[in-house]
């Protein structure tokens, strides 16, 4: 007993320590992008300059609006491509059906290195695709589908398909069912995929180096050049952006499953 009581102090204060080494860097990191310092690496008082840096800088002004507009069409598309998927994995049966199941999880699981690399092969040797908004787009969309894939899934199973076989008893076709019964439903899934896409997208780095080209700059990639010739508040201010998004997509999908929960 007095050892089992040791573990329960032990396991609490050690995940705080855990959870403050992953964080600390961060609150730093947002801290300083309101330092009036220019490297921002100390503090010399508050100030919002740099974020108005954010609006003036053109560079910057066209690299947010670029990944804001992958990220947009990237959760679009992938989102109405994995919600497709998933109904017909889950409705239909037919051959290979559990090998194409497994399979969409290879765009997750290998490393995206690995995955930039061959969507460069593919890009430049196979499909001859310009490097540009339309092969980031199309890299984006093929690591992203899967993820609505299986948040749409996991929705399908809790779902009462009687619902359907109501709907088609009482006269209505089938897109009549789809777009009355079917998407209503779903449409919870659809909204967490699309807030977990959207910041995944946008904070892409890996897969978009590979398949950026010329005039094509992500925000990622604009901050990782400019980290080459040093650290600046206005970095710091825009890697508080890439923290405040996903932050914000994860409470966003929280709300809908708790609401759906409802």
């Amino acid at each position: 007993m007095k050892s089992r009581n040791i573990v329960d102090k032990i396991l609490p204060v050690s995940a705080i320590l855990v959870y403050l080494f992953l964080w600390i860097p961060t609150v730093v990191l947002v801290i300083f992008s309101f330092s009036n310092n220019k490297f921002g690496i100390k503090w010399e008082g508050f100030t919002l300059e740099w974020y108005g840096d954010i609006i003036t800088n053109v560079g910057i002004r066209n690299a947010l609006r670029m990944s804001l507009t992958v990220a947009v069409i990237t959760v679009v598309v992938a989102t109405i491509i994995g919600t497709i998927t998933a109904y017909g994995l889950y409705k239909y049966k037919f051959r290979g059906k559990k090998f194409l199941r497994t399979s969409i999880l290879l765009p997750i699981t290998v490393p995206y290195v690995v995955t930039g690399g061959a969507l460069l092969v593919f890009f430049t040797r196979i499909v001859h695709i310009p490097l540009g908004y339309i092969s980031i787009i199309i890299a984006h969309v093929t690591f992203s589908a899967p993820l609505a894939t299986f948040v749409v899934l996991g929705r399908m199973g809790r779902i009462d398909w009687t619902l359907e076989e109501a709907s088609a008893d009482l006269g209505a076709n089938v897109l009549t069912t789809w777009r009355k019964v079917t998407l209503p439903v779903l449409l919870p899934a659809i909204m967490a995929s699309a807030a977990l896409i959207f910041p995944w997208s946008f904070d892409d780095f890996t897969v978009t180096y590979f398949v950026t080209g010329i005039g094509t700059t992500t925000l990622p990639i604009y901050v990782f050049s400019q980290l080459r010739y040093g650290a600046t508040s206005v970095i710091n201010t825009i890697g508080t952006i890439f923290v405040v998004l996903p932050v914000l997509g994860i409470l966003i999908m929280n709300f809908l499953q708790k609401k759906e929960a409802m």
